[in-house]
């Protein structure tokens, strides 16, 4: 089977879980022995950004190629609103871009992953050439991505001025009809229920494949839940003020002076200059640490810390850095929101604290400090979560869902 992967970025050049997350299973596809191309943006990182994501680029694998040549509407953490004339030219080197890839690769279907900023056009222009595609929604895009598509946002609501608007450049000016194009899949109920409350699609008969964690790379110490406390917590993932690291900074100075934080990761710049320029205020700055780390050396990170805090301040399509804690057997402080609620348990698999206040993040922290036997539970109970969650079982699942999206569109043609 060929595979085309359309995602807005792809490692090593991208922020988070969810790009890693595409990647691993892409890379099981092709061990599968499928063929797999993958159309994403030109956007290209930092080598501090880079190395969070991924250790080399994803090229390299056999069976797989990269395309990284689509533009966006996007840049630098800025959502761009280019003149009308720039809309038409960026959708116009995008429409052309697929059809190279088209011409050149000739999928049996497409997988539909991140499309945040992407031109939606190109899911319809798929539609056009009877190419069914499978939807792989890992968060929101559903309901925010038609209002970043520059293009589309031109036309929106006005079918009339759609068709008089494609008649004269060629292009397709209107939102893809993903109900009709294939099947689709969710990260958590909570993705799924919010696309089909708030986006322009119903999604019929959509599945759940929940988030996953890579166990061959993340594995527990053998002392795991059973080592002395020492005051070591760690933040991993995107710097976003929506998750919430500013709450762990502040919830120092509830902890004892011998607290020590790791903040690593990678995304905006200007979120991490705040963060440090708060940690100088509260006079914590020599308690926090702000880095990065390659992608195999992250097990270790996981394993070296006594806990790691999960605080994000928005509704959370899943949650993947607290699956990889507990599968390193990691306890995990959490204020779980969203698709995060789905499998974050108090006293089971976690510790829990009120979203956005520093002072009960702390008293978590040191309710799991103060009690070995609790530290025992939630690490017990996460490596029996991240087991459920594995990316070799679920990225057979999404094989065998787009083998069948393919497979109807062949006896259909």
């Amino acid at each position: 089977m060929r595979i085309l992967v359309l995602t807005n970025m792809y490692p090593p050049h991208a922020f988070g879980g969810y790009e890693r997350q595409c990647s691993d299973v892409v890379r099981r596809w092709v061990a599968a022995g499928h063929e797999v191309l993958v159309l994403t943006s030109d956007v290209r990182l930092p080598v501090e950004d880079r190395r969070f994501a991924a250790d080399a680029d994803e090229e390299e694998v056999s069976g797989l190629a990269v395309r990284r040549v689509l533009k966006l509407y996007w840049d630098n953490h800025v959502v761009l609103r280019p003149s009308v004339w720039g809309r038409l030219r960026l959708e116009r080197d995008n429409q052309r871009r697929l059809n190279e890839v088209m011409r050149d690769f000739r999928p049996d279907v497409a997988s539909a992953w991140a499309m945040g900023a992407m031109s939606l056009g190109l899911l319809t222009r798929l539609g056009e050439l009877g190419l069914p595609v499978v939807s792989v929604v890992c968060d929101q895009w559903p309901e925010y991505a038609p209002h970043l598509d520059a293009w589309g946002e031109l036309c929106a609501g006005h079918p009339h001025l759609a068709q008089l608007a494609r008649s004269v450049t060629g292009l397709p000016c209107r939102l893809p009809d993903l109900d009709a194009l294939g099947p689709a899949c969710f990260i958590s109920e909570t993705v799924r229920n919010g696309a089909r409350e708030h986006s322009p699609w119903a999604f019929p008969g959509a599945g759940i494949v929940p988030g996953m964690v890579d166990r061959s790379e993340l594995q527990p110490a053998p002392d795991a839940g059973r080592r002395p406390w020492s005051w070591r917590l760690l933040h991993v993932g995107r710097f976003d003020p929506r998750k919430g690291i500013h709450v762990a900074v502040e919830a120092l100075t509830h902890l004892p002076p011998a607290t020590r934080l790791e903040v690593l990761g990678s995304g905006d710049r200007s979120y991490l200059a705040q963060l440090q320029d708060l940690a100088g205020r509260l006079k914590v700055a020599e308690q926090v640490h702000f880095g990065s780390t390659s992608r195999h050396e992250l097990g270790a990170v996981y394993r070296g810390a006594d806990a790691l805090v999960f605080a994000p301040l928005w509704e959370e399509g899943f949650g993947l850095v607290p699956l990889e804690a507990m599968a390193c057997g990691t306890p995990v402080v959490a204020s779980p929101t969203g698709g995060a609620t789905e499998f974050l348990v108090d006293g089971h698999n976690c510790v829990t604290f009120e979203g956005g206040e520093p002072a009960s993040l702390a008293e978590a922290v040191q309710r799991l400090a103060g009690d070995p036997g609790l530290r025992r539970q939630v690490v017990e109970g996460g490596l029996a979560t991240a087991a459920r969650h594995d990316t070799d079982t679920l990225a057979a699942e999404l094989e065998q869902l787009h083998e069948h999206a393919a497979a109807r569109q062949g006896a259909s043609g």
